[in-house]
């Protein structure tokens, strides 16, 4: 029978106690919570009270300032606005003294509460009939175009000594309702620890004779059941373990063969190169069909003559090692792939060996690096291609330097030259005051001569560069230059730069500079030239600001392709800094000057 056994016994016992302990404590539990809600709501209407009564007390004071103002008006308010006020404040301040006596005497009949606040409502009664009689006389006296002052007078000082009275009597009731409210306050406390601690009793008694006994009988159930349990776990547990490992090495086995047949190209052949097993992927590619078996691989994958017998030579080795090695060779379908195959020997416990062939698909890496091959040609015959531009470029230009350089010569130096002589040769020894005026003339041509050397030599490298560096070159280069031009050429070392580069570095940064500064000159017909250096730890910046007629740099050509075109000059600037690694910056603006940059990364 089900009603005879054990878990059945076991569960309606337990249920009976389980229903005995809640009951008692649901119980004890209601009946707090409704001595606390008594207490609560006794608590809402003791707070209702004295809501009210701070209210009235915050109107009187209302009303006996709007009453003082009959006496003292405001300007900015009329008459009929004072009395509007008052009325209002009057008429609110009664209804709210009504409504608290009305409630007082309700909330009274329904509680047993002290009969203390029902005095102090009876002995501030005179004063507010006081207070309410003196206003609306107050007010009837103010409404008249007439006004007795001193009987207005008289009704406020009424008010004004009432009022103090009133707002004593509201303070003592408001107190005696605090103290009312503390006191059931601290019986409700009392209630609720009275209450604690019979819950806490009837807690002590449920688990020293119920729970403790009962937990004790089940805990020597328990142990019996365990004891037998324990045993058939054990047996259980060791056969589940061997039959989820078998089954976990037969699921890694079926997916590790699922993964390499579905993913891999691969297959086991014999050292003949006839396959064993293909793998699906493999036999795809290959589209052996179904009777691959017994199939030479070699012949299979339609290689060259040198490939098959490469291949083959691979498989027959057997040393043991893994061989490597990329093949192409074209499918049935005419697509041309390469595979990187990798092939190693698998010895079996019966003392022979198979081949294990595994292949990649690398068309797509030989493709790119095709592909790359390409690109990198390509950019090598572009460079070439610039190189050679910019060679032709360059030996233009020198032989354009070479040609002004000559120029210079012959038009300034040679001419002064001939002149000279021509002069010398002239000259009258019997003449003595045109003798004189001569020989002052060839002073001047000589003087003439030697700065138009001077400048010829002063174009080409300055030994300061090659002596003391960039900076000491660049400052020797400006008071020069200002001296032959009658410009006003300045230099400035910002930060006192004084390193040494070499000497290639300092000779191309010392002719764009140049370049820069001559440009300055002869095409912006600049009067003031600053040449500023500057440098940090990483970097060197030379700056040549000009107050000429700038330029617009968009109209200037990239790389002109002859001098008629115009901008040879800055193109060589820009190709002389890219040449030491260094750049560049060019910053103009029609009719406001021009500033050149240059900047060279110190290592």
């Amino acid at each position: 029978m089900k009603r005879d056994s054990l878990d059945y016994q076991t569960f309606s016992r337990l249920s009976k106690i389980y229903i005995v302990a809640l009951g008692a404590i649901a119980l004890f539990t209601i009946g707090g919570q409704f001595l606390i809600q008594r207490f609560l709501s006794s608590q809402i209407d003791d707070s209702r009270i004295i809501n009210i009564s701070g209210r009235q007390r915050m109107l009187s004071q209302k009303l006996t300032k709007e009453i003082l103002l009959f006496s003292h008006p405001e300007k900015n308010k009329t008459k009929e606005e004072l009395i509007a006020n008052v009325q209002s404040t009057l008429e609110l301040w009664k209804q709210s003294h009504n409504a608290l006596i009305q409630f007082n005497q309700t909330v009274q009949k329904r509680k047993n509460d002290s009969t203390d606040i029902e005095k102090m409502f009876t002995d501030l009664q005179p004063h507010f009939e006081l207070i309410f009689s003196s206003s609306t006389k107050a007010i009837q006296i103010f409404k008249k175009d007439t006004i007795d002052n001193s009987l207005l007078n008289a009704h406020i000082n009424t008010i004004i000594n009432n009022e103090p009275l009133f707002l004593e009597q509201m303070d003592a009731i408001v107190f005696q309702y605090e103290k009312e409210a503390q006191q059931k306050v601290s019986d409700l406390k009392r209630v609720e620890y009275v209450l604690f601690g019979v819950i806490l009793l009837i807690l002590v008694f449920e688990f020293f004779l119920l729970f403790r006994p009962v937990a004790l009988s089940i805990k020597k159930t328990i142990s019996k059941l365990l004891v037998s349990q324990q045993k058939s776990e054990e047996m259980a547990r060791r056969a589940e373990e061997l039959r989820k490992v078998q089954e976990e090495n037969v699921q890694e086995l079926i997916s590790l063969t699922r993964a390499v047949d579905q993913t891999l190209l691969y297959a086991r052949v014999d050292a003949s190169a006839n396959i064993k097993s293909l793998g699906q992927r493999f036999a795809k590619l290959l589209q052996a069909g179904e009777e691959y078996e017994q199939k030479n691989l070699v012949e299979l994958m339609s290689l060259t003559e040198v490939q098959k017998n490469r291949l083959l030579r691979l498989i027959a080795q057997n040393n043991g090692g893994v061989f490597n090695e990329e093949f192409e060779f074209e499918t049935k379908t005419g697509e041309n792939i390469w595979l990187d195959i990798s092939i190693l020997t698998v010895f079996k416990e019966s003392g022979n060996s198979e081949k294990l062939v595994l292949c990649s698909d690398i068309s797509k890496r030989k493709e790119a690096q095709i592909e790359v091959e390409r690109l990198n040609a390509s950019r090598y015959r572009e460079k070439e291609e610039l190189q050679k531009s910019n060679a032709s470029q360059i030996v233009e230009a020198q032989e354009e330097e070479r040609k002004r350089i000559a120029k210079e010569i012959h038009d300034s130096i040679g001419q002064m030259l001939t002149a000279l002589k021509f002069n010398i040769e002239s000259i009258n020894l019997e003449n003595i005051e045109k003798t004189k005026q001569k020989i002052e003339g060839l002073k001047q041509l000589s003087k003439d001569l030697i700065q138009g050397t001077r400048i010829a030599t002063f174009n080409l490298t300055p030994p300061e560069l090659k002596d003391y560096g960039i900076s000491i070159a660049l400052q020797k280069m400006a008071k020069e230059l200002s001296k032959l031009t009658s410009k006003k050429i300045v230099f400035e070392n910002g930060s006192n730069f004084d390193l040494r580069f070499d000497t290639l570095v300092e000779t191309n940064l010392y002719r764009v500079t140049q370049e820069a500064v001559n440009n300055a000159i002869k095409y912006a017909e600049s009067e003031h030239i600053m040449i500023r250096i500057n440098h940090t730890s990483s970097l060197l910046s030379i700056s040549i600001d000009d107050n000429g007629k700038g330029f617009d740099i968009e109209k200037v050509p990239s790389k002109p392709s002859n001098n008629a075109e115009g901008g040879m000059g800055l193109f060589f600037m820009k190709e002389r800094m890219n040449y030491i690694d260094g750049r560049i910056f060019l910053n103009s603006i029609p009719g406001q000057g021009t500033r050149v940059t240059l900047n060279y990364p110190i290592s």
